[in-house]
């Protein structure tokens, strides 16, 4: 029945797995250190803002909307930045990834994507819910009319 379901679905959504070490990124000190540069403070310059301010100190996302960022490989992460580059991926308006994305060369795609497929992810990576006022309006975070 709907309340046994419940239950098994709480008991589930409290299990915590540990996940496997970052596999091993080939790149260079400065591609790498672009890469933090751009999650931790992001580039004011080119209206970039870090990756940490939407998707949470620990890139971990932000409940319930905002995805983490660890544990994921990176050409995984690099074809997600490049198909909002690209214009192939599309949020709900105003897409704010698609904003950031097409604000990125395609060396950050790959410097970030190096950098945050090269990070473990954090013991108890469960998402917090989103407390900050996102950079840039973004539609995914609105609720739904």
């Amino acid at each position: 029945d709907e309340n046994y379901l419940r239950q098994m679905a709480a008991y589930f959504s409290q299990l915590e797995y540990p996940y496997p070490p970052p596999a091993r990124v080939d790149r260079n000190a400065a591609s790498m250190k672009q890469g933090a540069d751009l999650a931790r403070r992001g580039d004011p310059s080119r209206k970039i803002p870090a990756c940490i301010s939407c998707h949470g100190e620990r890139l971990t996302g932000a409940a319930p909307a905002v995805p983490g960022l660890l544990g994921l490989p990176h050409y995984y992460l690099a074809a997600q930045l490049n198909t909002w580059r690209q214009g192939l991926r599309h949020a709900r308006a105003p897409d704010c990834m698609a904003e950031i994305a097409q604000r990125l060369a395609p060396e950050d795609v790959d410097a970030l994507s190096a950098w945050l497929a090269s990070q473990p992810v954090p013991v108890n990576a469960r998402a917090p819910l989103l407390r900050l006022e996102p950079p840039l309006k973004c539609g995914s975070l609105e609720p739904r009319r």
